[in-house]
């Protein structure tokens, strides 16, 4: 049975097309066949050493809790299994990343698609390493890019943090000798200093600014994001949530002044799913995660809201349309 967190209204009355996800969610076992795999990152220590907010360590169980009363559509990829947290209760941020590796790793080499419940955005530090351990045996890491949704570049030198896990994955990627190839959408310049902006481009980084992803910017931002995801042969993709303006999404680390609009980001995540063939067969995307709620910040639990509808719209197909 799932866990407590996994509670929820039950239409009886609807059968089965009248379920809900705290209805479909299993426990992920040994040999439980390939699904969606939901992992949780119970972390912070990476936003308390980048001087953020901190409440993201209890960011999952929030977010399994927003996602539990959802209709449920079936998903993309098999079954909908729940894979536990990997937690940081002791301060070691490295030792919590490796575990978090090896689990993805774990996941990816069973067949699953995991799905990341976060915790500070140090999380794409630790799901690289399994990315990478995985992919590298397969020959794919060589085409390998991640999409990430962020006001910041995430790009920061200095002790490993939140802020730091895109240039630890660029430095990853020159010690194997293999192509970086990083696109963050939705860039504030008044959240990133010129010197960031400076370690992005050496790095060869790509970007959009918040300010040029608006609905005239449409057309351009969807063919940004298609030359980048064209050549690739697998793609992650993360979320950051302060991404989004303080009004949508007030229950994070560095809440944004300005930020996406909720509905232009997700229909720019739904062009990149679409894009990478996501639900297909030949899927390009092999990992996604959401980082930074920290719901003792948001108490209308609007950002865990906004979280569980990211989610939901990355496991789900397609949504129906209207004749």
């Amino acid at each position: 049975m799932p866990g407590e967190d996994w509670r929820g209204r039950i239409d009886a009355g609807e059968g089965d097309s009248g379920r809900r996800w705290h209805q479909v969610v299993q426990p992920l076992g040994p040999d439980s066949p390939p699904g969606t795999a939901l992992l949780g990152f119970a972390c912070d220590e990476g936003v308390s050493r980048n001087q953020g907010r901190t409440g993201a360590s209890e960011g999952s169980r929030a977010l399994r809790r927003a996602l539990a009363p959802l209709a449920w559509h079936g998903a993309a990829r098999g079954p909908l299994y729940d894979a536990g947290d990997i937690a940081c209760a002791d301060g070691d941020l490295a030792a919590a990343q490796r575990a978090l590796g090896e689990r993805v790793a774990a996941l990816l080499a069973a067949g699953h698609f995991p799905m990341l419940l976060g915790g500070g955005h140090e999380i794409a530090w630790g799901s690289f390493q399994g990315v990478a351990a995985a992919l590298d045996r397969s020959g794919r890491l060589s085409r390998y890019g991640i999409i990430n949704f962020d006001a910041h570049f995430d790009m920061r030198r200095g002790e490993p943090n939140s802020g730091t896990p895109f240039l630890q994955i660029f430095q990853s990627f020159m010690e194997m000798r293999r192509p970086f190839r990083y696109l963050c959408l939705g860039i504030s310049r008044a959240s990133n200093t010129p010197a960031l902006f400076q370690t992005a481009q050496e790095c060869g980084a790509h970007w959009l600014l918040d300010e040029a992803l608006t609905w005239p910017g449409w057309a351009s931002a969807c063919r940004a994001i298609d030359e980048f995801i064209e050549p690739l042969e697998a793609l992650q993709v993360s979320v950051c949530l302060d991404a989004f303006p303080a009004a949508a999404a007030p229950g994070v680390s560095a809440p944004a002044g300005r930020g996406l609009a909720p509905d232009l980001a997700l229909s720019l995540l739904a062009h990149v799913l679409e894009r990478a063939g996501h639900g297909t067969a030949k899927s390009k995307l092999v990992l996604a995660e959401v980082a930074e709620l920290a719901p003792r910040l948001d108490p209308d639990g609007r950002t865990a809201r906004l979280a569980a509808r990211i989610v939901h719209d990355i496991v789900t197909p397609r949504p129906h349309t209207s004749v």
